[in-house]
């Protein structure tokens, strides 16, 4: 289940505070679950999968592992139970691998939360959210263009 809808109900339920300590729990406790998985399935299996269909994407994994896993945890787009799945299955520390998620995700969980508040208390605030995603995201996807030019020499599909 995507995680961005629970993170705004528990900003609505809770207040932005808890709602966002809420996420970061759900968020340690899915994170571990995908790693402990990751580390059960087949993991040469994964790495020949990537190997033959998603090359580039495998060779930024195996370069920048916690740094790519940062910059899919800030993008709002990216599927980052897959990319977490892919990172554990290269063999990243577990404790990296959690604090690199905590901290990479931290203002998307604050901004999602704070997207309630914002509803009934002001218009320029939620504007200002809004714009803070979006604006997130341009930086991210720009990031992630130039990291993959640099490595692959492709261009993003």
């Amino acid at each position: 289940m995507p995680g961005t809808p629970l993170m705004i109900l528990g900003g609505v339920y809770f207040g932005p505070i808890e709602g966002a300590i809420l996420s970061t729990i759900g968020l340690v406790m899915s994170a571990t679950l995908i790693y402990f998985f990751s580390s059960e399935v087949s993991v040469k299996k994964v790495k020949n999968l990537m190997e033959n269909r998603h090359k580039d994407l495998s060779i930024l994994i195996k370069t920048y592992n916690y740094k790519l896993l940062a910059l899919g945890m800030i993008c709002p787009i990216v599927p980052a139970d897959m990319l977490c799945f892919l990172s554990a299955a290269n063999g990243i520390k577990y404790s990296t691998y959690i604090l690199t998620i905590v901290i990479a995700n931290a203002p998307m969980r604050l901004l999602y939360s704070y997207i309630s508040v914002s509803f009934t208390k002001s218009t320029v605030g939620l504007s200002l959210t809004f714009v803070s995603i979006a604006l997130i995201f341009i930086i991210s996807i720009k990031m992630w263009n130039t990291l993959k030019k640099t490595n692959t020499g492709l261009p993003l599909k």
